[in-house]
Order: C-alpha cells, then sequence, then structure tokens
C-alpha cells in the first residue's frame, strides 16, 4: 500500500473507514468487534458475502499489514484452517457514540432523580475507590504520597492534572477533562462525578487530605479542586 501524502493523511484522519471502502472496513470492522481470528468462511457468513470475496478482502487487509494470518493450531488429522485477525497497528473502523450515550445517561440522572448530583457524586465516589490502589489496612498516607496517587490515578483516566501548594491554599488545577463535552451541558452532573473520583481515590489510598469541593469551568477546559488537610469526606 502505498503512504498516503500529507493531504491524504488530512482526508483519512476524517474518514472512519480509512480510505478502506465500505465492504473492506466492514470487513475489519467485524474483526476488530469479534476480538478473536476468524476464518474467511466465518466472516462470510456474518457478513453476507461469498467466502471468496471475504478470503479476498482479508487477504488484501493482510497485504496492507492491517490483518495478521495464521494457520490454525491444531493436533487431529486435516489440513489446518487459515485465521485471520487485526494486526495492532490496524485504525479503528468502528463507529462509537459514547459521548451519545453520556449524554443519554446523563439526561435520566437529571431528568428521574430528585437529587442527581448527589446521585453522581456517590457513583463518582465507588468508581473512585475501584480505580485507586489500595492503601494497606491501617495505613494512612502522608500528603504529600496521598496528592502523587491522586494525581497519577486522574491522569490514567485521561485528566490532566497538577497540585498547587501556596500558604492557606492547597490546590488540584485540571487542564484537561475527558468529560468536558458533557460536562459544559451537564455540570451539575458530570463534575459531581468528577468530585466524586477525587473523593473515592483518596478514600482508597488512605490519604490524610480529602477534596472538599470542585469550581467547574472556571475558565474554558480548567477546573479547580479544593483540598484540605483531614481524612477523605
Amino acid at each position: 500500500m502505498e503512504r498516503p501524502t500529507s493531504s491524504e493523511d488530512a482526508r483519512r484522519s476524517d474518514d472512519p473507514a480509512h480510505g478502506l471502502g465500505p465492504t473492506r472496513a466492514r470487513v475489519l470492522a467485524l474483526l476488530q468487534d469479534a476480538g478473536e481470528p476468524m476464518t474467511a468462511s466465518a466472516v462470510g457468513a456474518r457478513l453476507g458475502l461469498h467466502v471468496n470475496s471475504a478470503r479476498f478482502h482479508l487477504d488484501a487487509l493482510a497485504e496492507d499489514a492491517l490483518v495478521v494470518r495464521e494457520r490454525e493450531d491444531r493436533s487431529t488429522p486435516g489440513r489446518p484452517k487459515v485465521l485471520y485477525a487485526v494486526a495492532p497497528a490496524a485504525p479503528p473502523v468502528t463507529h462509537r457514540s459514547y459521548r451519545l450515550l453520556a449524554e443519554i445517561l446523563t439526561t435520566v440522572l437529571t431528568g428521574r432523580l430528585p437529587e442527581p448530583s448527589a446521585a453522581a457524586e456517590e457513583a463518582g465516589e465507588a468508581w473512585g475507590r475501584y480505580l485507586a490502589p489500595a492503601a494497606p489496612p491501617y495505613r494512612r498516607t502522608d500528603r504529600s504520597e496521598s496528592l502523587v496517587l491522586l494525581v497519577d490515578t486522574l491522569d490514567r483516566i485521561g485528566f490532566d492534572s497538577r497540585v498547587v501548594d501556596e500558604p492557606g491554599d492547597l490546590r488540584l488545577e485540571v487542564s484537561h477533562c475527558p468529560f468536558l463535552e458533557v460536562a459544559e451541558q451537564h455540570h451539575e452532573v458530570v463534575c459531581a462525578v468528577h468530585l466524586g473520583l477525587m473523593r473515592g481515590i483518596l478514600q482508597q489510598t488512605g490519604a490524610t487530605v480529602q477534596a472538599t469541593d470542585l469550581e467547574p469551568l472556571v475558565e474554558p477546559s480548567r477546573c479547580i479542586a479544593h483540598l484540605a488537610a483531614g481524612g477523605p469526606a
């Protein structure tokens, strides 16, 4: 496959099929969704293609290093089947509407629950405890270690945050929020999840610091969480 020019790269960045064409993109998407190697006949049956057509597209994807061909590992008599699996470098071609799902669930919380912010914060705390590394029994981490664990755990989720420690003002400044697009419309729920995440992380790590409150979007794409010494809230 010829390497695309920069203009071609730009066009493909907006093309979920990455220039593969509709049928070939469907074949690759099926393998990505399956998460395991498939035979040409299985791919054809799932997509309504003749086995020869499925094999043609699979072999073309293999030539482009988007799919890997391998022989079935079998101990019984018979010719091993040829299996096709997604190559690690293959771009995702399936369309996921996670933002739409987030919007739907957020509006349900807002419209159906009497206290959506409290429910969102409670959910955030539960997930914060789940995502954070647990402290050993009866151990309370010191402030410095607590803050490092908080930032590291949030970074793994997709936040970009830094601690600002000034006299009388300990805070966490967040310059990148992975929930930003939904938070702009539903900050009362989404930012409550964020605050709950921080509280849950601090609880799980046995921190001597607590998150007291969160100022959402003080600037575009920037929030400030206020921290204080003491056990987790």
